[in-house]
């Protein structure tokens, strides 16, 4: 099993708050703070046909005690783990991220940004922001 950064690239994650998450029984919403140093705000991105998601207590200074390659407050792409062994022969990819708390593990098709702001709001708030414009 081997971690490394995925092709795309989003925003850097703040290392203050954890993230938001809305699951619709398909697509998964992740929303997140942004680091300063990338300047701030809220990040929202959606993971489409997802097959699988877990959201794990995990401390970014522990990485060493999740199951998969994990970097503190990082996105890592998974290769070689039994999590995607079962859809092998989809499209199926599988990351985790870790935050502040917690750690998301999820085994997906797609990955986009949906919506990006600079205010300074906290992860729910601006995932609940962004789920009212777009019911």
């Amino acid at each position: 099993m081997e971690g490394r950064s995925p092709q795309e690239r989003f925003p850097l994650i703040g290392t203050v708050r954890n993230p938001a998450l809305f699951f619709d029984g398909r697509d998964l919403l992740l929303c997140y703070a942004v680091a300063p140093a990338a300047g701030g705000g809220a990040v929202i991105l959606e993971f489409g046909d997802v097959f699988s998601f877990e959201k794990n207590a995990n401390t970014a200074e522990r990485p060493d005690a999740s199951v998969h390659p994990l970097r503190p407050w990082h996105f890592t792409e998974v290769t070689g783990s039994e999590a995607t062994e079962r859809w092998k022969p989809l499209p199926v990819r599988l990351w985790t991220i870790s935050f502040n708390d917690m750690a998301v593990e999820v085994v997906f098709a797609t990955v986009r940004k949906v919506h990006e702001t600079r205010e300074t709001s906290k992860p729910h708030r601006a995932l609940l922001d962004f789920l009212r414009r777009h019911d």
